[in-house]
């Protein structure tokens, strides 16, 4: 079935957008989990709850590669953020964006 967009259009918000984007970037099994690790590594607070790529890999035993596209793909729906230490990058999670996320998905 094909969506007209030009009649869809007025019916979708910006929460819809928001909702489908994020959920995209958590269909699949591993990016929540990489999600919950952070989420759940000391509470989400202080300066343990940062990973970096190597952590990752070793922690779900997946390639370097396939971790960090998952990664990527938590990074551009902004679940993840960024901070660059010397030749390592440091992740992190969004809380406030988690946070609405799971606000936006009760219905």
């Amino acid at each position: 079935m094909r969506i007209r967009t030009h009649i869809s259009q007025a019916n979708i918000s910006t929460n819809d957008h928001k909702i489908a984007t994020l959920s995209n970037a958590l269909a699949h099994p591993v990016r929540v989990a990489l999600v919950r690790y952070l989420k759940e590594k000391n509470g989400g607070k202080g300066v343990d709850n940062i990973t970096c790529n190597k952590d990752l890999v070793a922690l779900f035993g997946y390639s370097q590669s396939a971790i960090s596209q998952h990664v990527k793909i938590l990074k551009d729906a902004g679940l993840f953020l960024t901070e660059r230490q010397d030749k390592f990058t440091h992740y992190f999670l969004n809380q406030a964006l988690l946070k609405e996320y799971h606000q936006l998905i009760e219905f």
